[in-house]
C-alpha cells in the first residue's frame, strides 16, 4: 500500500507513503507530456503531503484522468490543451 491511515484524536488521517507526514485534500494541476504536446488539467482533487509535497490520486480520479487524457489526445489540435477537471467529468 502506498499510504495508510492513522487515527489521531478519533479522526483517521492519511499518511504519506514516502515520508509518513500527514496528507491534506487539495485541488491540484495535473500535466501530461504527450508526443503531440502538453495537456494541462486544472482543479484535480488529490491528497497532497504536507511535508514532501507528493501528490496521490484516488483510483476513481486516476481513471477519470486517464479517460480525459485519452479523449483529448485524439481531439487535440494544438500543442497545449488546458482542461478543467471539474467541468469535464461532471
Amino acid at each position: 500500500m502506498a499510504f495508510g491511515w492513522q487515527k489521531t484524536k478519533g479522526e483517521p488521517v492519511m499518511k504519506c507513503g514516502l515520508c509518513k507526514a500527514a496528507m491534506e485534500e487539495k485541488s491540484v494541476t495535473y500535466t501530461e507530456d504527450i508526443n503531440q504536446g502538453v495537456i494541462i488539467v486544472r482543479h484535480v482533487p488529490a491528497s497532497v503531503c504536507t511535508e514532501c509535497g507528493n501528490v496521490w490520486y484516488t483510483g476513481t480520479v486516476a481513471a477519470q484522468l486517464e479517460k480525459l487524457i485519452d479523449t483529448f489526445v485524439s481531439l487535440a489540435g494544438s500543442e497545449v490543451s488546458i482542461i478543467d477537471f471539474t467541468k469535464s467529468v461532471a
